[in-house]
């Protein structure tokens, strides 16, 4: 067979084809869509929210405030309350202080403590505080006031007319201790201790006189 002069002239243009890029065909592509332009926002025309709110009424605005002053009313009033409550309990304090005090002031003016009651106590204490005599005296003591009127302080002499716990004869010469020595066995006591300081020095050796003669 022979050839046929056209294969050679077929085979460059196919050649020449490739090369040009006309063998291949171009593929279309998908277009995106552009987006949609977004319309600005028109602040212009927003309301707040408080003025969107609607006003209060007028009854209710007024009782707002009321409870609001009542509020404040109820402060104030505990604040005071309180105040006075502390000084309330400072007066008290000061009262009680002030109150002891001038209970030792008494203790110190009368020798003894006011509420005792027992004339043997009134004596011991006395007798310490003002002549600082201890517990041996008042042995002496109680020995010769048990012996005089048993330490009563209404005792009283039929025969002498001597009168109280420490036998006062006359049972005037108490009133130089007190007005009130006809019934405060105190007043009495204070007189005696004084009585036998003065005559005596001391209250065994009243003792030891009133041993050995009866009377003191």
């Amino acid at each position: 067979m022979v050839p046929s002069p056209i294969r050679p002239v077929l085979g460059v243009l196919a050649a020449v084809t490739l090369s040009a890029g006309f063998g291949v065909v171009p593929q279309a592509h998908a277009q995106v869509p552009a987006a949609a332009p977004v319309a600005p926002l028109d602040r212009d025309g927003e309301i707040s929210r408080d003025d969107s709110r609607p006003a209060l009424l007028p009854e209710v605005a007024r009782a707002l405030n009321q409870r609001q002053a009542e509020l404040n009313q109820a402060s104030v009033e505990i604040a005071v309350a309180e105040r006075t409550q502390q000084v309330n309990e400072f007066a008290k304090q000061r009262a009680k202080t002030e109150a002891a005090t001038r209970y030792a002031e008494q203790v110190e003016k009368l020798g003894y403590d006011p509420k005792t009651t027992d004339p043997r106590d009134i004596a011991k204490a006395m007798m310490l505080k003002v002549y600082e005599w201890g517990a041996d005296e008042f042995t002496c003591v109680d020995k010769i006031w048990t012996q005089e009127s048993n330490w009563r302080w209404n005792a009283e002499n039929p025969t002498s007319g001597a009168y109280g716990i420490p036998q006062s004869l006359p049972a005037s010469k108490l009133a130089t201790a007190g007005d009130d020595w006809k019934t405060n066995p105190a007043t009495q006591i204070k007189w005696g201790l004084k009585y036998i300081k003065d005559r005596y020095g001391t209250p065994c050796s009243a003792w030891g006189f009133k041993a050995g003669h009866g009377w003191y």
